[in-house]
């Protein structure tokens, strides 16, 4: 699955649903801003001939510019104030014929709105006068040209904006695949990895066994490697079963009150190494909240990878900084300095002395769960230290 030409796929669906979306918003703000500035030249030719008629028939001469007082009947018209430009008058009249009238007219390249209102006249009278204004045109179409411009670009923009957002949230909805992806090439490397020496064993010996007729004493030899290889791969693929079960947040951590102290005393007790000595000392009791089982577990693994290198292992605990601490230190030869960066990498091994290499990142996978985390070191007087910190529960008692 190509989760990048997913990610394109759902930027582009959403982009095209957002063009259209803004699309549609855009053809009616721009309908409706073109509406109201055509709307606004018509008031505007509408409060020309408002001011003529409220002011006739004493008006002075110098009213609005390219108004005219148009005789239908006589073809005659007066200006009733300065003139510039020669629209079609009678047209403009007849076509009113009793009610105002909006028309649109050329001259000299510049389009006009006229507006004519006819004089109303007594009853049985003949329609005879009309009132004529002109409006340039040009200024307002201008205005709603500049006005569909910024729309289209504030559009323009909105999807832009819209698109990136979309590509940013398709990212960060397809990091939980990413990561499940990612998680099952990890799981299938590492399968291939932890199996491929046992299985490699169980096929040396055993082709070997069977390359010639052997007594029996070689036969039993040979399926006692073949068991060791066997059982160290189960070991294995239990061991990345477990880390990728906790990877994934699919181990559900049971909470509880947990005395730090008596765990310690409790591994140091359950483990018993010939030529090694592990003991735990003597603390003030220190409480956490924890998954006991899984606790006991990082614990018992990391005493264990310091009892395979030493001969003296101390498991100590303490509270440092608001931190619940418990310290395993050893006199063995401690980390490799090019090691100790990485030593909660998977399958990495100091020496040949280790086990698959997975238990130090299982234990600190599960101090990871606990919101802790744990820190190594050389001590200055030989040896390792290895120091789990996980956050206080109760604190001492």
């Amino acid at each position: 699955m190509n989760l990048q030409r997913t990610r394109v796929q759902l930027t582009l669906l959403y982009s095209v649903l957002t063009a259209l979306a803004v699309g549609a918003i855009g053809w009616y703000a721009v309908r409706e801003a073109t509406d109201r500035i055509e709307d606004s030249a018509e008031r505007e030719a509408e409060s020309v001939i408002r001011d003529v008629t409220l002011d006739w028939p004493a008006f002075d001469g110098t009213g609005p510019g390219n108004t005219w007082l148009v005789n239908v009947v006589d073809r005659w018209s007066n200006p009733v104030g300065d003139t510039w430009i020669e629209p079609p008058l009678f047209t403009i009249a007849d076509n009113s014929w009793g009610r105002p009238t909006f028309d649109e007219f050329d001259f000299d390249g510049v389009t006009y709105l006229s507006y004519a209102v006819p004089i109303p006249v007594e009853e049985g009278e003949e329609w005879r006068e009309a009132f004529v204004t002109t409006v340039e045109l040009t200024p307002f179409r201008e205005d709603a040209s500049s006005i569909r411009f910024r729309i289209w670009l504030a559009a323009i923009g909105s999807i832009l904006v819209a698109s990136a957002a979309g590509y940013w949230v398709a990212g960060r909805s397809l990091a939980p695949a990413r990561f499940a992806m990612r998680q099952q090439r990890d799981f299938i490397a590492d399968a291939a990895h932890e199996l491929r020496t046992p299985l490699a064993v169980i096929q040396a010996s055993a082709s070997h066994t069977l390359s010639r007729e052997r007594e029996g004493g070689a036969y039993r030899e040979s399926l006692e490697e073949i068991r060791e290889a066997a059982q160290r791969a189960g070991v294995g693929v239990a061991e990345l079963l477990e880390l990728a079960r906790l990877e994934a947040g699919q181990a559900s951590l049971r909470k509880a009150p947990l005395r730090l102290d008596l765990l310690a005393e409790e591994v140091a007790a359950g483990i018993r190494v010939d030529g090694t000595i592990v003991e735990a000392q003597p603390t003030g009791a220190l409480v956490i909240d924890a998954d006991y089982g899984m606790i006991r577990q990082s614990v018992e693994t990391l005493t264990n990878n310091a009892v395979a290198r030493s001969q003296h292992v101390w498991l100590s605990t303490g509270d440092v900084d608001k931190w619940a601490v418990i310290d395993i230190a050893d006199d063995g030869p401690g980390f490799d300095p090019d090691i100790l960066p990485h030593v909660f990498d998977r399958f990495r091994r100091g020496d040949s002395r280790g086990s698959s290499g997975l238990g130090l990142a299982i234990a600190n996978t599960i101090v990871t769960a606990h919101n802790g985390r744990i820190e190594v070191s050389n001590r200055s007087e030989g040896g390792a230290l290895v120091r789990v910190m996980l956050p206080v529960g109760s604190g001492r008692v």
